[in-house]
């Protein structure tokens, strides 16, 4: 039986698993294992639900699944404060960073220890490139063929052809539309996934919302009003939450649209800037969308921090909770599947192009090339965790870049 904690509960929780939650699958391992096993705040059966609507929204996995459990728990207040004080930590965290690295970065020992977490990123690039194309491409069937030829065309589009990310994407979803619609081949899984979703007895039960269930929504509007006002953060507000709708696949999949923004679009960080606070986002706990940070606050100081922060969780914890009442329905549409399927093999030939392209910048140096074949062999070969290869990228770069 499920026991509902109280707001002031769920905040505290939520913030403790923000804190220490490093890793994606980690992450969402200790989500379960605090709110499911210990706490027993959710059953089993509605966490998986919940894992499987933010799979098929954009944004983070992590952030939208306790905008998910919050909404459940405590209506808006719970889907709003929930994750806000999940990503608390990593916002503090990143803004302390973000405030070193500007103020601090050009000494030497400081430009070693960014040479080698570049190269680690690249290493990490590498894996998420390959992680995604295992889960979007599970055999060499015709579907994959067709799926490969989306990938071929965003890697195409992208790094020859220089062509608008977000028309990109759009097209690899009409295309996953067009290949994969009028065929039978997700029958199967829609009919097993249905049965797996269907309610159970210890599900969690919702009041309907009333109007002063809508309170909460007004501070949030007071706060997105007063980010549009600012002329210093209007950009990044407008900007991220363009990059938070758009971001299919959550973590590194949304590295080609932050670049494609920041670097190419405004300007606002240079190439070998963005690696850095990529690598910063990987020593700091929370999710790989903390990289928004890091840019806000390199363009507006505290306040760009937090509003850009904020806007790219916004899309995808708005259509979370939106759709939290009819997950099973929507999760299981074809078309849903369809057009998903396109945008995530899109997302690896950007992915890709992205790869390539830290590649050249970072890889250029045998101090380089030594991290990054380590973090390979250690991360994929070995299946360690990443966490240590951080921290031994960090103790190894203050050692061999001084050589």
């Amino acid at each position: 039986m499920v026991r509902k904690p109280t707001l002031f509960d769920l905040c505290k929780t939520t913030f403790s698993i923000g804190a220490v939650g490093y890793g994606g699958p980690a992450i969402l391992a200790l989500m379960k294992k605090t709110l499911v096993d210990r706490r027993e705040w959710i059953s089993e059966k509605e966490f998986m639900n919940a894992l499987s609507l933010a799979q098929i929204l954009p944004g983070a996995t992590g952030v939208s699944v306790m905008g998910y459990i919050g909404f459940k728990l405590h209506k808006l207040w719970g889907g709003i404060l929930a994750p806000l004080f999940y990503i608390l930590p990593a916002t503090v965290a990143m803004t302390t960073l973000a405030w070193a690295y500007f103020r601090f970065g050009n000494i030497s020992f400081v430009k070693a220890l960014f040479a080698g977490l570049g190269a680690l990123v690249v290493g990490l690039l590498v894996n998420a490139t390959w992680i995604l194309g295992r889960s979007v491409f599970k055999r060499l069937d015709a579907r994959d063929i067709k799926g490969f030829v989306i990938s071929l065309t965003t890697f195409v589009g992208i790094y020859f052809l220089k062509i608008n990310i977000v028309w990109l994407i759009l097209v690899a979803g009409l295309l996953g539309f067009v290949l994969f619609y009028f065929t039978r081949e997700f029958e199967g899984e829609r009919a097993a996934s249905g049965e797996a979703l269907l309610s159970e007895p210890n599900a969690l039960e919702r009041e309907p919302l009333s109007a002063r269930d809508f309170i909460p929504v007004i501070p949030v509007i007071a706060v997105f009003g007063l980010g549009l006002l600012l002329p210093s953060t209007r950009a990044l507000l407008t900007t991220f939450m363009g990059i938070g709708a758009l971001a299919f696949g959550g973590g590194f999949t949304s590295i080609p649209l932050i670049q494609h923004q920041v670097v190419g679009a405004h300007g606002w960080l240079t190439v070998k800037q963005f690696v850095d606070g990529i690598a910063l986002g990987q020593i700091t706990p929370g999710p790989v969308f903390i990289t928004a940070t890091f840019v806000g606050y390199h363009v507006a100081v505290i306040a760009g921090a937090l509003f850009a922060t904020l806007a790219i969780f916004t899309p995808s914890l708005t259509a979370m909770i939106a759709l939290a009442d009819v997950h099973a329905r929507v999760q299981n549409l074809k078309i849903v599947k369809v057009v998903v399927k396109g945008f995530l093999s899109g997302f690896i030939g950007l992915l890709l192009a992205v790869t390539l392209r830290f590649a050249f910048k970072s890889l250029v140096s045998w101090q380089a090339w030594l991290i990054f074949l380590g973090a390979i062999v250690w991360i994929m070969v070995l299946k360690r965790d990443s966490v240590w290869a951080i921290v031994g990228t960090i103790a190894l770069s203050l050692l061999i870049f001084q050589l």
